[in-house]
């Protein structure tokens, strides 16, 4: 909370009272800049009642600003209105990020709105057009008037535009404003989630033990070679372990894609298993993850030996890494809610992308050379002596990030224990 409010009190207190004090005899009929002008003055008061009735006015004339979206959003987070920031911090999550601070300058005798760059909002100019390019208050002086400071694009000129003859619309929201209005949203989603109770029980799935060809040999050096593995029966949650029941039982979220529904990421190992640990249960075995996976196939992916972009959430056209799939979508930008996609034969969902999945096992690039055949649970934690070994934990089945080759069921990569990647979740096992 505190590292908001220092964003707002970086505004110059004297431009915001000169403001208030030219606008105050327009109120009847202000339009949107005088309302600003109120706003602003009445948030740096600290008077947010009054400041988000005046930017609400405000959007009413511009329901598109996001100038005026984002200042409801702070006033109100601050009143600690939660359920009505979401939808407006939504709306300027969802606009174009720009660079700059770009608008459409609609001028009097301009047949089409001009592109520029919005430098200063308020500059306090003489009514003479002479001007330093300062900000400055003299209220003594009558005669000076409120302008926009813009950078044309097109001419290249900066320019000082009374705001009495031009309009301008915001092209986009500049990053630093996305990225407080998105700091803003993750908390108050973890409000929301806090406040609509305790989680449900977590539905899990019988997987009744048996053997299986562990490995590809199509795949990395680490997943060969191919060699027969049998696990004892056991449980495993039907889902990936969804924000809402990782807050309920540990009382924090790391997650930076934040919603009740979605898969809890950015976890540690650690925290996966404190969280399975509590609940009674444990994170389950290489073997265990893999043997569920499959769900008695022995094809590349759980479905086929083809990738299928319909069966799982992966790093499709609209994901932003630079391993992303130009030719295929799966619906979802980040992370999905779980359960969107459809379930292996044993009925569990997800075990394909969304988010990659913990394990209990220590990585060894070589184990498969000399593992049991019998419910392996991995080289011990002292491995090193060994070539290839590691001192990370392994995780399973790609994510949201991943190329889909990763979503394969016997696809194997590694991480220390307390590394945080938004790729990364888990779900839990319990004995059978």
């Amino acid at each position: 909370m505190t590292v908001v409010k220092d964003i707002f009190k970086s505004l110059q207190l004297s431009c915001v009272v000169f403001l208030f004090t030219a606008f105050t005899s327009t109120q009847v009929s202000a339009g949107v800049p005088e309302l600003l002008a109120q706003g602003d003055h009445a948030r740096m008061m600290e008077d947010y009642p009054s400041a988000e009735k005046a930017y609400t006015e405000a959007l009413a004339k511009e329901p598109g600003n996001y100038r005026i979206l984002k200042s409801l959003v702070e006033v109100k987070f601050f009143q600690k209105k939660y359920a009505e920031v979401k939808p407006l911090a939504e709306k300027v999550l969802s606009l174009e990020v720009t660079l700059q601070k770009k608008v459409n300058v609609f001028m009097q005798g301009e047949p089409a709105p001009l592109e520029a760059e919005l430098v200063d909002e308020t500059v306090v100019a003489p009514d003479s057009g002479k001007s330093n390019m300062r900000n400055y208050l003299d209220s003594a002086a009558k005669d000076q008037i409120p302008h926009y400071r813009l950078f044309f694009l097109k001419s290249g000129e900066m320019k000082l535009i009374p705001k009495s003859q031009v309009k301008i619309v915001p092209i986009g929201v500049p990053r630093l404003d996305h990225e407080k209005v998105s700091e803003i949203y993750a908390i108050v989603q973890s409000k929301l989630i806090s406040a609509s109770g305790l989680a449900k029980a977590v539905e899990m799935i019988p997987v009744k033990g048996g053997c299986f060809k562990m490995g590809s040999d199509k795949g990395a050096h680490n997943e060969r070679p191919v060699h027969e593995v049998c696990v004892s029966s056991f449980k495993m949650d039907k889902y990936e372990v969804t924000q809402k029941s990782f807050l309920s039982v540990i009382g924090t979220n790391p997650s930076r894609f934040v919603a009740a529904d979605l898969p809890v990421e950015s976890v540690t190992w650690q925290e996966a298993t404190k969280y399975c640990t509590k609940e009674g249960k444990r994170l389950p075995t290489e073997a265990e993850w893999e043997f569920a996976a499959r769900g008695g196939t022995s094809t590349e992916y759980y479905w086929g030996d083809a990738f299928d972009p319909s069966k799982g959430n992966f790093c499709d056209a609209s994901c932003f890494v630079n391993v992303k799939n130009n030719e295929a979508a799966d619906g979802y930008q980040y992370t999905a809610p779980v359960g969107k996609f459809p379930p292996n034969p044993l009925g569990l969902h997800d075990m394909a992308g969304n988010v990659a999945e913990w394990v209990n096992d220590w990585h060894q690039t070589n184990y498969y050379n000399n593992s049991k055949k019998d419910n392996p649970r991995g080289p011990r934690p002292d491995a090193e002596v060994t070539i290839g070994a590691t001192n990370d934990k392994v995780l399973r089945g790609g994510s949201w990030k991943t190329s889909p080759d990763k979503l394969r069921s016997a696809w194997r990569k590694s991480f220390w224990t307390d590394y945080r990647k938004d790729g990364l979740g888990f779900r839990c096992v319990a004995d059978g």
